[in-house]
């Protein structure tokens, strides 16, 4: 019996993040986003009304999924080497980190699994991997976030300082 309570864990922590047919998200702070396949991997679209403000190049590979570079209405930024977003498996007190060259300067992400929590926000009820994430600069900047990552669906919510943005809504496919 014990075994059969843990099978959820288990499934969790071998899917991948991302749904495989692309999706639109809709999320509560007026942003859309549309993953999109490519024959390289992804490509994660942030829209604002109606228009594109960034542009997230994804990888796929046995150890997880790379962050390849960022498009921004004055151009494309790699990472060079990509960055770790999420690895190929996940499941509490896991720990991540790299770091890359970006726009002239080293980045450096850290990220850990705080845990596997209920969250209930718009887009429904969901089992969510509680995921805090870094991104320092070396010129001083820092990003916090805390997600709320299902596996095969994306981020459900997250929080940034005092706001929190959940999922309204997820259409499956391409957009």
């Amino acid at each position: 019996m014990r075994l059969l309570a843990l099978l959820p864990l288990f499934l969790l922590a071998w899917a991948q993040p991302f749904p495989p047919g692309g999706g639109r998200y809709a999320y509560s702070d007026g942003t859309l986003q549309e993953l999109l396949l490519y024959p390289e991997g992804f490509r994660l679209r942030y829209l604002k009304e109606g228009r594109v403000f960034r542009e997230d190049r994804l990888r796929f590979t046995p150890d997880g999924v790379h962050l390849l570079g960022v498009g921004f209405p004055e151009g494309y930024f790699p990472f060079d080497p990509p960055l770790l977003l999420y690895p190929a498996q996940l499941f509490p007190g896991a720990a991540w980190g790299g770091s890359a060259r970006f726009r002239g300067q080293r980045v450096a992400l850290s990220a850990r699994v705080e845990g596997v929590e209920g969250v209930k926000v718009k887009a429904g009820a969901f089992n969510a991997y509680r995921v805090r994430v870094a991104y320092t600069t070396e010129k001083g900047g820092t990003d916090l976030k805390e997600l709320y990552l299902v596996p095969g669906l994306g981020v459900v919510a997250y929080r940034a300082g005092e706001a929190w943005v959940e999922l309204l809504r997820f259409t499956p496919g391409a957009p």
